[in-house]
């Protein structure tokens, strides 16, 4: 497995290792992202953490019940 984090300041990328997956943490995007290796795939899949963070700071919180 190969891991790629880029930083939010600088937008350096650091990889470690050479293996057949990559996910990506990019901080300065706010997202964690995966390219399928399959050679019939290819399919970019992302996880759009600051479109989430959006959307709880929107949300209420969530009820809490004392027994």
């Amino acid at each position: 497995m190969q891991i790629a984090v880029k930083c939010e300041r600088c937008g350096n990328i650091f990889k470690q290792g050479e293996e057949d997956l990559c996910l990506e943490i990019d901080f300065m995007n706010k997202t964690i992202s995966y390219i399928c290796r399959n050679s019939s795939c290819k399919h970019e899949n992302i996880l759009d953490l600051s479109n989430w963070q959006k959307q709880q700071k929107h949300s209420p919180l969530p009820t809490i019940r004392i027994c």
